[in-house]
């Protein structure tokens, strides 16, 4: 399932990480909203698919015990070397490498956009697995038609309603908490949902 998401991503890492790599690149909305969660977390947090590892470490200075984890090795190294006091482990979202209910908190954000939205019930029973009752998950994605593919930078990623993305995650144990969506000129719609392991 991975592969070509791997891939594509190892060819650019380099340049993703110039664009997109450093929390000042990043949405004014989603630091503040990364930061509050980050501080409301109690136990160990799993940055899923921590990229070049901005969020990781901006969540390791706001305290919490955080990991990242990334299946791009290019992507791991880089982390490494730029945040060397923050943990980055090599791994995919299909098999988590941490143990059932050890996780306060996963912060998945825009790290499932390329997956198909039938691959996606697989990731969400590993989030649900690793977290702990009542562990936070926070996750970030693109709003638009459910399942609709569009050609992003990297590789193809694919939309998500709003109804649909709530009813994979109360499939997969979780009760959404809050529920946001942002339209802004020039940039694909924003969608992220706060929500609780049953």
């Amino acid at each position: 399932m991975y592969d070509v998401i791997k891939q594509a991503y190892a060819k650019r890492a380099p340049e993703y990480v110039e664009a997109l790599g450093s929390i000042q690149d990043m949405s004014p909305q989603d630091i503040v909203l990364i930061s509050e969660w980050g501080r409301m977390v109690s136990g160990p947090v799993l940055d899923a698919g921590s990229g070049p590892g901005h969020w990781t470490d901006l969540l390791r200075t706001l305290d919490c015990e955080v990991v990242g984890l990334d299946m791009v090795s290019e992507f791991i190294g880089i982390a490494q070397n730029r945040f060397p006091s923050t943990n980055f482990v090599l791994g995919e979202l299909s098999e988590i490498p941490f143990k059932s209910s050890s996780l306060g908190g996963i912060l998945a954000w825009y790290s499932l956009i390329h997956l198909r939205p039938d691959d996606w019930a697989l990731v969400l029973s590993e989030f649900s697995r690793t977290l702990k009752p009542d562990g936070s998950l926070l996750l970030g994605a693109f709003l638009g038609e459910q399942g609709a593919p569009f050609e992003h930078a990297i590789t193809t990623a694919y939309y998500w309603s709003e109804i649909e993305l709530l009813k994979q995650l109360e499939s997969a144990g979780f009760k959404a908490i809050s529920v946001h969506s942002r339209h802004t000129d020039g940039i694909r719609p924003h969608l992220d949902v706060l929500a609780q392991r049953c």
